[in-house]
């Protein structure tokens, strides 16, 4: 007889699982901060990588160029979203989506009032 103690535990629940809605809204935030990052990072920043701050990017710019570090950055953010599409359902992918979402706008929101396209009232 095997204690129930070393069973694996299934939680049948679905009270655990993110909410779709949710998702789907900081998925659609992240592709729009990302997009306008990248038209901003190809018109400001240009191939004059000690403009950019972000230093993963500062170096791709300076070793193969704003193109194809946009698109090295594209291809890198699509792929995150296409796994966190996958594992929608886990509590770790969430945190992770939404931790980044935040956290981009976040550092992405003093460069867009500077640049003058954002404004306080």
């Amino acid at each position: 007889m095997i204690s129930p103690c070393v069973l694996p535990h299934h939680d049948d629940n679905e009270t655990n699982v993110p909410s779709k809605s949710i998702s789907l809204l900081f998925v659609l935030l992240l592709i729009i901060i990302h997009t306008l990052d990248m038209l901003l990072t190809r018109e400001y920043v240009g191939n004059d990588w000690t403009r950019e701050t972000f230093l993963p990017m500062s170096l791709c710019i300076k070793y193969i160029g704003i193109y194809n570090s946009l698109w090295v950055s594209r291809i890198i953010i699509y792929s995150l979203l296409f796994k966190y599409m996958l594992n929608w359902k886990s509590r770790a992918w969430y945190s992770f989506l939404v931790a980044g979402t935040a956290l981009y706008w976040t550092a992405m929101a003093p460069w867009l009032f500077s640049l003058g396209i954002l404004h306080w009232p």
